[in-house]
């Protein structure tokens, strides 16, 4: 009994709830909305408008940072339980910016409502889509808007829209196009929503475009999902909203995870009978 007393107060002692503060290196101002990772764990948050956050895990675990316009950093909480993050400049190679006429558009993508989700959990992350370079882009080369199909179980949930570069080499999201978050809000039910990103004056890179849905682990984007296991009752958190999804013969979906992007691979799905990928539901306008 003493021993298992012992394993109690020792288990509490080395995971506990970890407030901190997500702030700019320079200005000292907090960083809102900074994902989370515990190291090598399935554990994240997202810092709130004040820059705040709390965690479970222990005092002395790593954790990721990662947000848009500043450098990644693994650290652990300094004495004042601050983490300091360095602004970083984005160069764009080959990426022209000029003014759009607007007078032709091109829908690429064939993205559909389905009844495929992919529901957010416990861990902040990125689920993004390829779009590969193509001659025919040349007479509306320019990206005017984003179609993002999603599944919301409250009203006004949000997610981050990142538009990245695509690393041929690598074959893996590289570098964000748009140095400034991007942040979406949605409808309650499914929902097909058409953002507009036409300002940015983002000319479609030859070495192929990727559209990111990043999570935000806030408080009003939680709710509870209710399912039955068994013939058992549960309730869980998640967070909305939920990303439709389809099947594709394709692999062009990406998962951002712990700091690190991953390629989803083919998978035999014995319902469709044949490999697939499931990738998020988005599709693009071109313009010129």
């Amino acid at each position: 009994m003493q021993k298992l007393a012992l394993f109690f107060l020792l288990s509490t002692a080395l995971s506990a709830q970890i407030k901190g503060v997500v702030k700019d290196s320079i200005t000292g101002k907090p960083i809102p909305f900074a994902n989370i990772w515990v190291e090598n764990e399935n554990i994240g948050t997202t810092s709130k408008e004040d820059g705040t956050f709390e965690i479970k895990t222990a005092k002395d675990k790593p954790l990721f940072f990662s947000i848009i316009g500043y450098h990644s950093k693994k650290t652990i909480l300094n004495s004042k339980n601050e983490v300091l993050l360095s602004q970083k400049s984005i160069e764009l190679e080959n990426i022209d910016i000029i003014t759009l006429k607007k007078s032709e558009s091109l829908l690429v993508g064939k993205s559909v409502f389905r009844r495929i989700t992919h529901l957010q959990g416990k861990y902040p992350q990125i689920i993004a889509k390829k779009f590969d370079y193509d001659t025919i882009y040349k007479k509306t080369p320019y990206l005017k808007e984003i179609e993002v199909f999603t599944q919301s179980e409250i009203k006004d949930a949000s997610f981050k829209l990142r538009i990245l570069l695509h690393d041929s080499i690598s074959d893996l999201p590289i570098i964000d196009l748009v140095n400034e978050d991007i942040i979406i809000k949605v409808k309650r039910g499914r929902n097909k929503t058409q953002i507009d990103v036409s300002k940015y004056k983002i000319k479609f890179p030859e070495k192929g475009l990727d559209i990111g849905l990043e999570s935000m682990l806030i408080e009003s984007n939680k709710y509870i999902y209710s399912y039955k296991y068994n013939g058992l009752n549960y309730d869980t958190e998640l967070y909305a909203p939920a990303i439709i999804c389809n099947n594709s013969e394709e692999e062009k979906s990406y998962v951002f995870l712990n700091n690190e992007w991953m390629k989803r691979k083919l998978t035999y799905l014995e319902r469709e009978g044949q490999y697939l990928v499931i990738e998020p539901a988005i599709n693009i306008i071109l313009t010129n």
